[in-house]
């Protein structure tokens, strides 16, 4: 079962049954996940930016900050296909933490930016494999400000969205080049 809070917003106008029916339709296109996951999700919906993650992964809790869900047409309102992308990146990742054979680091640990923007590709690319729509270009520019502007980098980035199997050895450490 899924959780959202608050039940009710203020500052944008979205619906928490909505947010957990997008959340339920995501899990059911990711293969690999546990079966009957349970999740809490977290909105910050006094914060525009995009960023998301995962608080705990027993029992699943994540927090997000209303710019993850928003439909960028239409600020304040709702985006389907926002949230979509950002579950699916979410799911991607918890999928990644619990393979002991993908070597993800703890919870606890702080990941490198530069480290955490490569494996948001990685994620990323196999979301848009799954059927989800994301803007390619958008984590290509946070990749290229974190990585370098140049052809090696871009050869990285391409490797990373292209990719199915990789480590967590083959995720970090990959930039600034």
């Amino acid at each position: 079962m899924t959780s959202v809070s608050p039940d009710s917003f203020e500052l944008v106008l979205y619906d928490a049954t909505e947010i957990g029916r997008v959340f339920d339709t995501v899990v059911a296109t990711v293969p690999g996940l546990p079966d009957g996951l349970d999740a809490a999700i977290s909105v910050k919906e006094d914060a525009p930016t995009t960023r998301a993650w995962i608080e705990s992964l027993d029992p699943l809790t994540m927090t997000v900050e209303s710019g993850s869900l928003e439909n960028t047409r239409a600020p304040r309102t709702f985006g389907e296909e926002a949230a979509s992308a950002t579950f699916a990146r979410l799911l991607l990742e918890l999928r990644d933490r619990l393979d002991p054979d993908f070597g993800a680091p703890s919870l606890e640990v702080e990941i490198d930016y530069n480290d955490r923007i490569a494996w948001h590709v990685y994620c990323y690319g196999r979301a848009t494999r799954l059927g989800h729509r994301v803007f390619k270009p958008r984590y290509l520019y946070d990749f290229r400000n974190r990585h370098g502007f140049s052809d090696a980098a871009d050869a990285n980035y391409e490797m990373l969205w292209s990719a199915e199997n990789l480590t967590w050895n083959d995720i970090s450490g990959l930039g600034p080049v």
